[in-house]
């Protein structure tokens, strides 16, 4: 961990030490809830206590004050997780010595400090993340809110993009493809502003910049890929961002079907010649939940019009990036077909209590053509397919993910690179280029995946 990192952490507990004396020390008191004066003198319910459930759904989505209707109650959650990650990986027809720079070792993935607070109407929402493997750390999210009624509630600050299947497309701890392109489990700055009548739910989000990035390690990659969300990031030669963010999402809950549409717009300005082009997406989705059994599915269609790189030339692939690596390549028009089914399995195996078994599969389908010298080279399809399982037992969840790959930039012994694009080269770790052409057939990656969390 960096010193930086030691600060903040050394901070946060020094203020949540301050908050507790203040909250338990009974001469410093008051009652926040006006409903009844007798209550015991306690400005604030104070929760450690979280129910993460048995789901990706309930253990990652955060967002605690949102869900809160009650506006005569008041309340502070404090938690968070540490998470131990390892893999074994078999990445383009090789696999890996057993510690391998960070293959086949256990390694520190993460640790996050979260904090969820209500009172009358008034919200709180932060998550903070810090990754030590690869030295970075940043914001998920935090926002301030208010719910006027049941019916309406405004975010303001670093808030989830309304765009898709909420919170999550995916299953697994691998999320689904659309993550990697900015499209699932999306954070932006700005407001999403939503409305609940009966069995509809309405959102309308403005986003005029994407979130701040954090601290990363340059040896890994530039610094604008220090964040949560992949998005459009400036890099030397297309020096392009994220602003103006415009979405629109519906839902309709049928019987044990939600079924929705979204739609989302934005500008991709280029901070060198001023130019502005622009990202359109839409989907349908739907989820259907029926005892034990869950099916997500959504279809995306997305494009870029006019986004150009610093001298002037239209692209036909984006640099996206996040986590503090390397960006890569990103078509710029794609559709995605998205299908993820789970099944729940209660057990009474000593601690484990539950086991939910899934598979998270996306297609990529991308009309581009690239120009290699005299030739055009259609881009390639990208797939994604993730079987596996996550094991609850008390606070301890444990996913185990056999994630495979067909032109994927993580799933691969070398990262990023031309993948989301027009697809790998016949070298695939080189750019593709007139005397390293597209493979037109990659092959399939696999990487088997073992993350273990502690959620409090």
């Amino acid at each position: 961990m960096n010193l930086k990192s030691v600060i903040i952490f050394k901070s946060l507990l020094k203020h949540c030490a301050i908050f507790l004396i203040f909250i338990y020390t009974p001469s410093l008191g008051f009652n926040l809830n006006k409903s009844d004066s007798t209550k015991e003198s306690n400005p604030i319910k104070l929760i450690f206590e979280k129910d993460y459930g048995t789901s990706k759904a309930s253990l990652e989505r955060g967002n605690w004050a949102s869900r809160e209707t009650n506006r005569d109650t008041s309340w502070l959650k404090i938690g968070g997780a540490l998470r131990l990650n390892t893999i074994y990986s078999f990445y383009e027809g090789q696999t890996f010595p057993l510690g391998t720079d960070s293959r086949n070792e256990w390694t520190w993935d993460t640790w996050r400090i979260n904090v969820d607070s209500y009172s009358d109407g008034l919200q709180f929402s932060f998550e903070y993340r810090f990754y030590p493997t690869f030295n970075t750390n940043f914001i998920k999210y935090g926002w301030i809110g208010y719910r006027f009624n049941p019916k309406w509630n405004l975010q303001l600050g670093i808030t989830q993009v309304p765009f898709g299947l909420l919170t999550y497309a995916s299953h697994s701890w691998w999320f689904q493809a659309p993550y990697y392109l900015g499209l699932e489990d999306d954070h932006q700055m700005g407001f999403n502003l939503s409305y609940t009548p009966e069995k509809w739910t309405f959102n309308f989000a403005y986003f005029p910049l994407s979130e701040p990035r954090g601290t990363n390690d340059p040896n890994f990659g530039v610094y604008p890929s220090a964040r949560y969300s992949y998005d459009v990031v400036p890099t030397p030669g297309e020096n392009n961002i994220e602003r103006n963010q415009l979405n629109l999402r519906t839902t309709y809950q049928l019987g044990s079907t939600q079924l929705g549409a979204s739609a989302q717009w934005m500008e991709i300005y280029n901070q060198s010649t001023t130019n502005k082009g622009k990202q359109i997406a839409a989907a349908v989705h739907a989820e259907w939940q029926q005892n034990r059994w869950n099916l997500k599915t959504e279809v995306i269609y997305y494009k870029y019009n006019k986004v150009k790189n610093d001298a002037g030339t239209v692209l036909s692939s984006l640099q996206m990036g996040a986590y503090g690596f390397g960006t890569y390549d990103v078509a710029s028009e794609a559709s995605l077909y998205v299908i993820g089914l789970a099944y729940d399995i209660p057990t009474n195996w000593g601690p484990i209590s539950n086991i939910q078994i899934y598979n998270d599969y996306t297609y990529i389908h991308k009309p581009g053509k690239l120009k290699l010298g005299n030739e055009i080279a259609p881009f390639k399809k990208t797939q994604q397919n993730v079987l596996g399982a996550l094991i609850t037992a008390g606070k301890i969840y444990t996913y185990v993910d056999i994630a495979s790959g067909y032109n994927h930039p993580w799933i691969s012994d070398s990262f990023g690179g031309n993948a989301l694009g027009p697809g790998r080269g016949m070298q695939y770790d080189m750019p593709v280029s007139e005397s390293n052409p597209i493979d037109p057939k990659p092959g399939w990656n696999t990487r088997v995946n073992i993350n273990l969390g502690y959620y409090f």
